[in-house]
């Protein structure tokens, strides 16, 4: 009788060093953001609503983008056409980057799909175009896929 209340703690124990691996893998898995690039720093594209206002809030983080450490200034829910979004890939190893976009009553195009080290980080000047309007970028590693969409509006 006291082996079997051992073996079912060990089960239990195993299953709780299995959930600790798994959730730790997670935590360094792949991760989307985006930043508007302003002339003081970087501004964070959350899902918090600020009627396409910047909120000034600093932080302390840094993000590297051409060798230039920016600081992040705050926050704003959408990027306007023709500012510079910053891509951040947070992660380690490699994954497979894909950015697209779907036209209205179009297909998804392909405009970049590689495999990149992570962390991997990438400004790109907005379209001055209203048309291109329903970015997104997939992350895919070790069978895990991730997209967020670019919220892209008026100011």
């Amino acid at each position: 009788m006291f082996s079997h209340v051992i073996s079912r703690r060990m089960l239990g124990l195993g299953i709780v060093v299995l959930a600790g691996l798994l959730s730790a893998g997670s935590a360094e898995a792949q991760d989307i953001r985006y930043f508007v690039r302003q002339s003081t720093g970087l501004f964070e594209i959350t899902a918090t609503a600020t009627g396409g206002r910047f909120v000034i809030a600093p932080t302390s983080e840094r993000i590297v983008v051409g060798g230039v450490a920016i600081p992040v200034r705050g926050r704003t829910d959408r990027a306007s056409h023709a500012e510079t979004v910053v891509t951040q890939i947070r992660g380690v190893g490699q994954a497979v980057v894909t950015a697209s976009f779907t036209p209205p009553g179009a297909t998804k195009q392909i405009l970049f799909s590689r495999t990149v080290p992570l962390p991997f980080v990438d400004p790109k000047p907005g379209s001055l175009s209203s048309y291109p309007d329903n970015y997104t970028v997939t992350v895919t590693q070790n069978l895990k896929t991730v997209t967020r969409r670019l919220p892209i509006g008026t100011r």
